[in-house]
């Protein structure tokens, strides 16, 4: 595993440094900064971290290429993860069938130009040159088997991937697994037994070259997850095919101020529904907690029985939904809580050198400081797969001239963080962070509502 500062290069370090005079200068000035010292203050900062990073040693691109989602995952897990009991068998079988991305920079991938036929959960390396228009592979499946299919295109290839059955009729394809990623990920059922059909192609003619792909069997097991739970408890829970939807229950009084936190894997995508006792219902939620969790926190106005539906996110037409294990847990209060300065700054100086690096489409900066969801979310590997995105990140409203930021530690999580930037009366940006090796990641960011009141 790396430590952390194997991930950020020494300029970054630097940059983060110099960025943190902003931070704590913003938030010094609370809620009623006038615009001209926010400013002042920038422009400081911003003086000091070029100064600083024009003294740091160059970044060495080797270097960076090694922060990889599965270490910068495995960090997370090992930072926020309270000790858990000994898994069964059942359990650790459930989860060798998560649903999230390959390991494609550690485990070997094959390559062979003569075979065309994929064995279950092997890499595989090809590429599709200036000459081809795609790529044909084979896969052995039962009938009604739920079928995983990864595409990993490097260095700015960009894939499509389709399922046809045996006679070549479509089942199904995927284009781009998120609204940021390019890759091609594809779970779908197959309906007729035999050698099914995988077809990679290109996006068009600047999406071509090498490729990893990957086609798993997945064991889809019984939903049992339907509970009746106690607040101030937590569930675990597993969405197990794209239709999926799992229902909890707990009771709630009225007056009572709570949160419900739908916590998915790392690269799950959740969305909850809670529905009052009498059935209608009071919210809807999809990426509200940290990356791509939920978060619905009320207060009850009525006493009984309210239910909360997890379901998978639905996406945009050709892509899909990112299943797999998820906690839910229902607990009085708000899901965040006040910070000291120290950590304020910390959280504001680290999302502020991240968004700042967006803005510039540094590459090399964004990638140092991406966690592990961001690296899911975003399907980066390499400095070369944020190129590839730049032109699509800086599409995004990234906001404009920050007044203040407001920052928030986790109830549940004390190596999560969040920051809100405030662009004007009503347009605030909001950033999670989660703090690996004592340093500050940016995980998500989204424009949004103002911090909790």
């Amino acid at each position: 595993m790396l430590e952390i500062s194997e991930r950020v290069p020494r300029a970054v370090v630097g940059l983060v440094a110099g960025v943190s005079l902003l931070a704590v200068a913003i938030v010094a000035c609370g809620d009623d900064a006038p615009e001209e010292v926010a400013q002042q203050a920038q422009e400081e900062a911003a003086t000091q971290a070029q100064q600083q990073q024009q003294q740091a040693e160059p970044i060495d691109a080797a270097q960076q290429q090694q922060a990889t989602e599965p270490e910068a995952q495995q960090a997370a897990t090992e930072a926020e993860s309270d000790p858990e009991p000994e898994q069964t068998e059942a359990e650790q079988a459930s989860s060798e069938d998560e649903a999230a991305e390959p390991d494609t920079e550690t485990e070997q991938s094959v390559s062979d130009p003569n075979r065309d036929t994929l064995n279950d959960g092997e890499l595989f390396s090809s590429s599709i040159t200036p000459d081809e228009t795609e790529k044909l592979f084979k896969f052995q499946a039962s009938t009604s088997a739920w079928l995983r299919i990864f595409v990993d295109g490097k260095g700015g290839m960009d894939p499509v991937v389709t399922l046809l059955q045996p006679d070549g009729v479509e089942v199904a394809v995927n284009d781009d697994l998120s609204t940021t990623n390019r890759d091609s990920l594809l779970i779908a059922q197959v309906p007729v037994e035999g050698l099914q059909l995988i077809r990679v192609q290109p996006f068009d003619s600047n999406g071509i070259g090498d490729f990893i792909i990957q086609v798993q069997t997945l064991t889809i097991g019984a939903d049992d997850d339907n509970a009746i739970m106690a607040v101030g408890t937590s569930n675990d829970g597993r969405l197990n095919t794209p239709g999926d939807v799992d229902v909890f229950e707990f009771q709630a009084e009225i007056g009572q101020q709570l949160f419900v936190l739908v916590d998915g894997d790392t690269g799950v995508d959740v969305f909850a529904q809670l529905f009052q006792p009498d059935g209608n219902l009071l919210q809807i939620d999809d990426d509200g907690g940290h990356g791509l969790d939920s978060e619905i926190y009320f207060t009850a106005e009525s006493a009984g029985l309210w239910r909360v539906e997890v379901w998978p996110a639905s996406n945009k037409a050709g892509q899909r939904q990112l299943i797999g294990a998820y906690r839910i847990t229902v607990q009085e209060g708000l899901p965040t809580s006040a910070v000291n300065e120290a950590v304020a700054s910390d959280l504001a100086g680290a999302a502020l050198t991240f968004l700042q690096a967006l803005r510039d489409g540094d590459a090399a900066t964004i990638l140092a400081l991406a966690g592990p969801e961001a690296l899911t979310i975003w399907g980066w590997d390499d400095v070369g797969d944020i190129g590839r995105d730049i032109q699509k990140i800086q599409s995004i409203d990234l906001g404009g001239e920050i007044l203040q930021s407001v920052s928030y530690g986790d109830v549940l999580h004390s190596a999560r963080g969040r920051v809100y930037f405030q662009f004007s009366e009503s347009d605030w940006m909001r950033v999670e962070l989660i703090q690996l090796g004592g340093h500050w990641l940016v995980d998500d960011w989204a424009h949004s509502v103002g911090p909790p009141s």
